[in-house]
């Protein structure tokens, strides 16, 4: 489409930005939302952020109505997040040097993956690879694949 979500950390809410003319169209997470960095959306549409004040991986319907919390008492800080098709929520939790695999649903933690490093960014390929990349207090930094 012709819109980009982004996350405003200093400000606790998402942003809905026109990726032509970079106007704002919209805004939420407002009162939710307290130090979001990663987002996604999901194959159906669901809007996935990573708030690291909070704790908490929040999820939103398309017009940002808050749906689920995902990660209570689980996570420390998570960072970046993603999504795979089958609804799975992977995050990186930066202060334990882990990648946390949430069931996107029930919120349930199927596993946890410790990285060496910081892990500050996550993906899933379409073979269900993870690749994260990380670094360290030196600023190095470097891929971790799993799977």
């Amino acid at each position: 489409g012709t819109t980009v979500l982004v996350t405003e950390a200093n400000a606790g809410r998402v942003a809905r930005l026109n990726l032509r003319t970079g106007e704002t169209i919209s805004m939420f997470g407002e009162g939710t939302l307290k130090k979001p960095h990663g987002i996604a959306v999901t194959a159906v549409g669901e809007i996935v952020v990573a708030d690291d004040a909070t704790k908490l991986v929040q999820m939103f319907d398309h017009e940002g109505n808050l749906l689920r919390s995902l990660g209570q008492g689980q996570l420390q800080h998570p960072w970046a997040v993603c999504v795979d098709g089958r609804g799975r929520v992977y995050v990186t939790d930066y202060i334990v040097s882990s990648i946390v695999m949430l069931d996107g649903a029930s919120g349930a933690v199927l596993t946890t993956i410790k990285v060496r490093g910081v892990p500050c960014g996550v993906t899933v390929t379409s073979k269900g690879k993870i690749v994260a990349s990380a670094h360290d207090d030196r600023g190095s930094g470097w891929l971790v694949v799993v799977g």
